[in-house]
């Protein structure tokens, strides 16, 4: 456990003049803050009104009767070595369409269902994959929807059923351990099959809204932003369902993940039905990046979509396949990630049936699958299939848009470009050929458009920068004219983190040689975090400075012993945490970013939040040549600890 510490404030003394120059100075960018920030993209916040009925019951898993079958989908329960052919079945006198099986801790449960059909006839066995745990005690199944019945038989493996009267086991698994979860979410919307709304905001497809399909209230969303990455799910079962039970399978998803198995709100961002229409999942905001619960350790940063279905036996119809790609299109444009592109994501914990352990990832498809992931079949093999034509629409969505591949996208889909992968002897490291050199490439620095210029730092260190040919400052910002006083260049730094820290590293004479032009970008060669650190608090006292979140604690063991913290209209309206030998970023969406090294060096010298790179855009990747490599809103910083050498790249 993090405890939390007392930041004592430096004994070096501001003189009095100088703070009140800061105070005036953070008066004048609040007011430029207020007055120039916004967001134009329309919130997807939908109100949902009183929950529409959902049918629910519950049973012990151990009070159904013992049948035995000839065609168990399990033959053998309980470890035994003699087939069995022993089945729970359970009968309701109320009607239902949809079942689940719950418990409490991590067990290793294999489960199948069917339905008796009207006839009396029994459906197909469907299979119960595992629901993705996002830190609730009660682990389970999915929902299965079995089409209206009153008798289910659920088949089972790794699971004592008692059977033959028996009260005593040693087994990991008994069927006391187990709750069967019954459930019925009804037919129709609360106005008609109808979508919501033709747009929350520009070029979205029509959407079932939440208060449309009665999502009931949910906890409070959590933000992983950006969203990076789309994965496509499908939810098993019978995809024998009318166009008015849709949205109430929604609703049973919905009640089962947030109640039953204690979520507070359903997995999935979004969901298709096979008709085509889109439903709004998790609540928070469909343009938001709203962390769900749909890929276990691998939540952050991906979007959730799952088709209503079995795709392992059906065939998706057109209109399904059509309105995934374009809800994801329309997702990826507003996100800002290539459809057609590939990203790097890591599981943030273990989880069981994962591909990867904590801290272990891969590159993946911006457009990627929940198998991909996991070692399990969603969304099924014939949706599998079809995931190039999801990826073929989204990207006409995302190109009708105006979506074009920026810096990050470029670096990513570079990364990812056919020969990326995982090192076998250091899985937390990309095994790639791809080099500094083609980095540059990939942002349209050639020698023939760029132009090039190296520095050596104090430290040795060489900082390369490499810049469109034509121009010179991009940013708009004088670092020269801030570290002088001159009034434009103080009121054009006003509401960012960069005039705090030069105007304060400056009055304590740390610039000796200002800013300099290197390849046309100014640049404050030498500057490094270590340096400011030790002045970062009292000038954040000076500004009032805020009590830090018990978040930023855990980046001490990478960054080093956390000094201050600001947050708030006087730097944006984002939030910054400083550390001996780092940066912490936490942006407007909630997204946290941190900078180490020589890369948050480099991002202090070529003006921070107000120079030409702008705001960080992904996490730090280690190349398999051990070079470490920051994508940003204006282009990427890469440093090589072999040559101890770092590259600015501007786009």
């Amino acid at each position: 456990m993090h405890q939390r510490k007392r930041l004592n404030r430096a004994s070096t003394r501001t003189a009095p003049w100088r703070t009140a120059i800061l105070a005036a100075l953070l008066t004048v960018a609040m007011v430029v803050t207020a007055a120039f920030s916004g967001d134009n993209i329309l919130r997807v916040q939908s109100v949902g009104g009183p929950d529409k009925e959902v049918y629910t019951d519950t049973a012990s898993f151990a009070s159904g009767n013992d049948t035995t079958v000839d065609d168990a989908a399990v033959k053998t329960q309980g470890g035994e070595k003699e087939v069995r052919r022993v089945v729970k079945e359970f009968s309701r006198d109320r009607e239902f369409t949809m079942f689940g099986l719950t418990w409490k801790g991590d067990r290793d449960v294999v489960a199948y269902v069917r339905a008796q059909k009207a006839d009396g006839s029994w459906s197909e066995w469907y299979e119960m994959d595992h629901a993705d745990n996002t830190g609730s005690d009660t682990f389970g199944t999915e929902p299965i929807f079995v089409e209206p019945t009153k008798r289910i038989q659920v088949s089972t493996g790794n699971v004592d059923l008692l059977d033959g009267g028996r009260t005593d086991s040693n087994a990991p698994t008994t069927a006391k351990d187990i709750e069967a979860v019954f459930l019925d979410g009804g037919t129709g919307t609360s106005g008609g099959i109808a979508p919501a709304a033709d747009s929350y905001t520009r070029g979205m497809p029509k959407v079932v809204s939440r208060a449309q399909w009665g999502a009931g209230a949910s906890s409070n969303p959590t933000y992983t932003e950006p969203v990076t990455a789309a994965t496509v799910h499908h939810t098993a079962g019978s995809n024998n369902y009318t166009e008015a039970q849709a949205p109430g399978i929604v609703r049973g998803i919905w009640t089962y993940h947030a109640r039953n198995l204690g979520w507070g709100d359903i997995g999935y961002n979004a969901l298709v039905d096979k008709y085509g229409n889109i439903y709004e999942g998790r609540a928070g905001g469909l343009d938001r990046a709203v962390q769900g619960a749909h890929v276990g350790g691998v939540n952050t940063n991906t979007w959730g979509v799952s088709m209503l279905g079995n795709y392992e036996t059906a065939t998706p119809t057109t209109a399904s396949v059509n309105a995934m790609g374009e809800i994801i299109g329309w997702k990826a444009a507003v996100a800002g990630f290539d459809p057609m592109g590939s990203n790097y994501h890591y599981a943030d914990f273990n989880f069981r049936g994962s591909r990867y352990s904590a801290g272990q990832g891969a590159m993946f498809p911006n457009i990627n699958a929940h198998r991909d992931f996991h070692y399990n079949a969603c969304p099924g093999q014939n949706l599998y299939n079809r995931m190039g034509d999801i990826r073929r629409v989204a990207n006409n969505k995302y190109k009708s848009l105006g979506g074009s591949r920026g810096p990050s996208g470029i670096v990513d889909s570079l990364l990812g470009g056919g020969n990326a992968g995982t090192d076998p002897n250091n899985p937390d490291v990309e095994a790639t050929d791809t080099t500094v050199g083609d980095l540059s490439s990939a942002l349209g620095s050639s020698e023939s458009n760029t132009q090039t210029e190296t520095v050596v730092n104090e430290d040795g260190t060489t900082t390369t920068v490499v810049r469109p040919a034509e121009g010179t400052q991009t940013s708009g910002l004088s670092l020269s004219g801030l570290a002088s006083g001159d009034a434009v260049a103080i009121a054009a730094a006003a509401g960012t983190l960069l005039g705090l820290v030069i105007l304060y590293a400056n009055s304590r004479g740390m610039l000796p040689g200002g800013a300099k032009s290197v390849a046309g970008m100014e640049l404050m060669p030498g500057l490094t975090v270590q340096q400011v650190t030790p002045y970062i608090g009292p000038a954040l006292q000076t500004l009032g400075k805020q009590d830090l979140a018990n978040v930023w604690y855990q980046f001490e063991p990478t960054l080093g012993a956390l000094v201050a913290g600001v947050g708030g209209p006087q730097v944006g309206g984002r939030t910054y945490a400083f550390y001996k030998g780092g940066v912490g970023i936490q942006d407007r969406q909630g997204q946290i970013f941190t900078l180490a090294g020589k890369i948050a060096d480099a991002w202090l010298q070529q003006g921070m939040d107000a120079g030409p790179l702008g705001m960080p855009t992904s996490r730090e990747r280690t190349l398999g040549d051990g070079t470490v490599v920051v994508t940003f809103q204006g282009g990427s910083i890469t440093y090589n600890p072999v040559h101890n050498a770092v590259n600015i790249t501007t786009n």
